[in-house]
């Protein structure tokens, strides 16, 4: 063993040598692997795996195209929202324009009328003050 100081270099070494231990007890060329379920448990669980991995699959995949279909249909409505609230607005718009063309026609209706009438009283007082 090396000597020195420092003590976290001392447990490096340490376990470094326990590594090389526990390597050099599994090259023995008479050791073998021994699973620790037999081979029947071993497929037995690898049956379950696969259900439990379909499963989730199953379940993924739900949740996914459910969310798509939630998020689809909330945008198709926001959409049909937004087109009735626009042409609800657009409408509006219009009966408020319309309105006010007709209120300043009606105006200038009135604003013509009177200078016709005082043109007409002109022309008729302008004919009577002559005939004096």
């Amino acid at each position: 063993m090396v000597h020195c100081t420092n003590p976290r270099f001392i447990r490096l070494l340490t376990f470094k040598e326990h590594d090389m231990m526990m390597l050099t007890t599994n090259m023995k060329p008479t050791a073998g692997f021994t699973p620790s379920l037999p081979a029947p448990m071993f497929d037995a669980w690898a049956g379950v795996a696969g259900v439990y991995r379909d499963a989730m699959q199953a379940s993924a995949q739900q949740w996914v195209l459910s969310s798509a279909n939630i998020i689809q249909e909330h945008t198709l409505r926001a959409i049909i929202n937004a087109s009735q609230s626009c042409a609800d607005a657009l409408a509006k718009n219009a009966m408020t324009m319309q309105q006010k063309s007709m209120e300043r026609l009606v105006d200038a209706n009135q604003k013509v009328a009177g200078m016709m009438g005082q043109a007409f009283t002109d022309m008729w007082m302008g004919g009577k003050r002559t005939t004096r």
